[in-house]
């Protein structure tokens, strides 16, 4: 058996790798455009929705905001069948209240008051428009109605059921992510300068950040890809990670895990308390009763017979939330009057939340009684243990806000560097591209990788099990079906 050298074994390390790259660019390449595309809208939802919406966000800057209470009866008074439901408070002058309103459909819908005039704007599909498009495809490619079962890793610690339902669109593309992490890695690898056996410069004289301009070719668009790619690598990197965050599959069973090391605080709106007659509110007002005498939004509403408090005003709530330091633009969602099993009603409590942007410090949700105005209890940073407060950083900065400006230039310059890397592969792989082929790089023999490498690839598999039956798959293919049909051998690079 004739022996093979190091420099032989090495080489046929770096074609396998190539390989690779090239089959996980495959899967990457169109998830990579879709994520860069509807990133750059999301990044931007407030100038494009200033934009696409500007007739309904945005208003004139008068002298003083009406009462909210009234803006809420209005928009209950315009849309008769829907329930008034929440309030998001303009978060400047120019900025419109926002109502949400349950009208019996899954999303709900979005009723836009001119603060100044209590004027009713027009309303919107909740998650409508291209930025509501946008997030549907970059989640779960615009549709959640298909779910596949599948074995939950989490139920081996939190005693849950094996088999869980989870959305077939998101499942997608957590496996499209980890390719892409893949396509990352070995880029990486192919890219860094190979050293010389003297140990001196890169044996192709190149240096790890040059570009070959005069060369012109193949080895000019390489350089503008490698290049392009090597700027983008860590937000890159932090940006798949951290969009795992939101994964289907891959988010339930990390949450899961998470919650057991360093556990997080979960809490449900706390109830609050009947008051009797004579009782003042957090503003030392005295409470008052449900006469009629002012509009109470229907979804919180307790009679208007005079045999119960009324629950404080939305004023007064607003006031509360600058009083507690609330974000602008803060929302406020109304509280649900039910029966308990025994059949006596309880009743709930406002709940002040910062939305977004935020940065996952300025989490913030605030429970408050709705007859008196009292703090009844709050979640600062969303609750979260430590393992996962650490994961919503990282989504912060994906998001573009936690740190400020500088995240939001980073994920742009990422968003444009990926279309830039996809767009010149693609010329790279027209211009290499043998006729009758598809262009895959050859597949050397016998193959084997360095056992670092085979490890990596084993904990990639386990920390994304997904990815690693789909890993398995492509090498059964590869292996044990274009390999042994010819017409696929020779357009796969085996001949």
């Amino acid at each position: 058996m004739a022996t093979v050298s190091a420099k032989q074994q090495a080489s046929r390390q770096w074609r396998a790798l190539w390989r690779i790259h090239f089959y996980a660019g495959m899967f990457a390449m169109p998830f990579i455009l879709l994520m860069a595309l509807t990133g750059l809208v999301i990044l931007y939802t407030q100038p494009l929705q200033g934009v696409t919406q500007g007739d309904l966000r945005t208003v004139d800057e008068g002298a003083a905001w009406q009462s909210f209470d009234q803006q809420a009866a209005t928009a209950a008074e315009r849309y008769p069948d829907g329930t008034v439901i929440s309030m998001t408070v303009p978060r400047n002058g120019t900025a419109s209240t926002i109502f949400g309103l349950d009208d019996g459909t899954a999303k709900g819908r979005e009723v836009f008051v001119d603060p100044y005039t209590s004027e009713v704007l027009g309303d919107i599909k909740t998650g409508g428009g291209i930025v509501g498009l946008a997030n549907r495809f970059h989640g779960y490619l615009n549709n959640d109605a298909v779910t596949v079962p599948l074995p939950a890793v989490s139920s081996l610690w939190n005693g849950e059921g094996l088999i869980q339902d989870y959305v077939l669109g998101d499942l997608v593309l957590e496996i499209l992510g980890v390719w892409t992490l893949v396509l990352v890695a070995t880029g990486v690898y192919l890219w860094w300068p190979r050293r010389s056996r003297s140990g001196g410069t890169a044996r192709n004289g190149r240096r790890l950040l040059s570009l070959r301009w005069s060369k012109g070719g193949r080895a000019r668009w390489r350089d503008v890809h490698g290049v392009a790619g090597l700027g983008a690598v860590v937000f890159l990197v932090v940006t798949l990670v951290s969009g795992m965050g939101w994964s289907t599959y891959w988010s339930a069973n990390f949450t899961s895990l998470a919650n057991k090391i360093t556990p997080n605080e979960s809490m449900d709106a706390p109830a609050s308390t009947l008051r009797t007659r004579g009782d003042l509110d957090r503003l030392g007002n005295q409470i008052p009763w449900n006469t009629g005498d002012r509009p109470i939004p229907a979804s919180y509403a307790t009679g208007t017979d005079g045999s119960l408090p009324a629950p404080v005003s939305l004023d007064t709530l607003v006031r509360i939330g600058t009083d507690e330091g609330m974000k602008p633009g803060y929302a406020v969602y109304f509280p649900t009057n039910e029966p308990d099993e025994a059949g006596n009603m309880v009743y709930g409590s406002f709940t002040l939340s910062n939305s977004w942007p935020r940065k996952t410090g300025e989490a913030h949700d605030l429970f408050v009684d709705q007859f008196s105005g009292e703090r009844l209890d709050e979640l600062t940073g969303g609750g979260l243990g430590a393992v996962s407060y650490s994961m919503d950083v990282l989504v912060s900065t994906h998001m573009g806000t936690q740190l400020g400006i500088v995240s939001r230039i980073g994920m742009t310059l990422l968003c444009v560097l990926s279309i830039w890397s996809v767009s010149s592969a693609l010329v790279m792989f027209v211009k290499r591209r043998r006729p009758g082929t598809l262009g895959a790089p050859r597949r050397p023999r016998d193959v084997r990788l360095a056992p670092r490498l085979a490890l990596i690839a084993l904990g990639l598999g386990i920390v994304y099990p997904q990815w690693g039956v789909t890993a398995l798959l492509v090498l059964a293919l590869d292996r044990f079906v274009i390999r042994r049909v010819r017409p696929l051998r020779q357009a796969f690079g085996q001949a």
